[in-house]
């Protein structure tokens, strides 16, 4: 593999509650993502003592064949991962819960250098891994692909997760 991306490692993510926001546009990831940014400032969830902001994303598989040809729209779904007790009257978020569950994951260093290159070659690599062998997904019955980005050291990455079995 590229220097670009981590070895694959198998982990169990625990139940996520999540709130989350859909968005069909030619640009999803940014629209969905400014809105669930600026929803986790007014709802108060980043006031909340001891909490630590994760932001995870995945695509929106649901956009229409014309959407997508002849307007070149594309769907994308932004959510914070949040407390069990912290429920937020503010916005138009959905709430929804992730169960616990296994994924194969890898890291994704500087993804947006070249996004539409590097971001969908590091999900071809984990769907391989994962088709290749034992890992091999039999279901995706409320189970989602997604993506957590990050900064550490001054370096930007992104965990891409699939889950297996």
């Amino acid at each position: 593999m590229e220097n670009i991306y981590s070895e694959i490692a198998i982990v169990k993510v625990p139940k996520m509650k999540v709130a989350k926001y859909v968005v069909i546009s030619s640009n999803p990831e940014q629209d969905a993502i400014f809105y669930m940014d600026k929803w986790a400032k007014e709802s108060g969830l980043l006031k909340l003592k001891n909490y630590i902001p994760r932001r995870i994303g995945w695509d929106f598989p649901f956009v229409s064949k014309q959407q997508t040809e002849q307007y070149g729209l594309r769907g994308y779904v932004s959510a914070y991962i949040i407390p069990e007790n912290f429920n937020a009257e503010y916005g138009k978020v959905s709430m929804d819960y992730f169960n616990e569950d296994i994924y194969a994951t890898l890291t994704i260093t500087d993804p947006h250098s070249s996004s539409f290159d590097k971001i969908p070659k590091g999900y071809e690599i984990l769907m391989e891994f994962v088709n290749s062998g034992e890992y091999k997904t039999t279901t995706w019955e409320n189970r989602i692909a997604f993506e957590e980005e990050y900064d550490k050291d001054g370096v930007h990455y992104m965990d891409v997760y699939i889950p297996v079995k």
